[in-house]
């Protein structure tokens, strides 16, 4: 499948989920979502525009595979494989046996809402802020982009994030380290 994912600022999460409670649409969680990231033994994900984690979060434990951003898409769009595990410390193990290690974590409350076959996460990140996620997985990720554009205008959405949380972290500890030396 391929997930189609659209990031933006959020102009206030108790505004959103105000907004989204009026438009009708149904709350699927509330919690807190660890993501921890690895790094691949042999090739840079960076580079490559990969990402392999382990998503930690509401009693799911997932290993997440993501592929490299598909180029013309007007949203974000690439390859998403996912497996369940009952034992995210076991999984992790058998990771770091094959080589991967722990290359950062990601933590952030999120409440999902399902609203017209979208998927709207309501994030605050740590050590970022606020965001909204609009999402859905598809084989055609081409259709995507006017139900998104519907759902950006009845939000308020004005402030695209084409970065991923771990990108805006990792930009954000770089940074940091460059005005401690300077």
């Amino acid at each position: 499948m391929i997930e189609v994912e659209a990031k933006y600022w959020s102009p206030g999460n108790d505004k959103i989920e105000r907004a989204l409670q009026r438009l009708g649409a149904k709350r699927l969680s509330q919690g807190s979502v660890e993501d921890v990231y690895f790094s691949h033994p042999a090739r840079d994900f960076g580079s490559s525009d990969e990402a392999l984690r382990l998503r930690k979060g509401d009693g799911v434990f997932e290993i997440e595979y993501k592929g490299p951003r598909m180029k013309g898409a007007s949203a974000k769009a690439r390859e998403e494989i996912s497996v369940k595990v009952e034992n995210p410390l076991e999984a992790q193990r058998i990771m770091e046996r094959l080589g991967f290690r722990e290359f950062c974590v990601v933590r952030k409350t999120r409440t999902s809402y399902l609203y017209d076959k979208i998927r709207v996460d309501v994030d605050d990140v740590e050590g970022l802020g606020e965001f909204v996620e609009l999402e859905v997985m598809t084989e055609s990720p081409e259709h995507s982009s006017l139900l998104f554009e519907r759902i950006r205008k009845e939000l308020g959405l004005d402030r695209p994030e084409p970065k991923t949380y771990l990108e805006l972290l990792l930009e954000k500890e770089s940074a940091s380290v460059g005005r401690t030396k300077g």
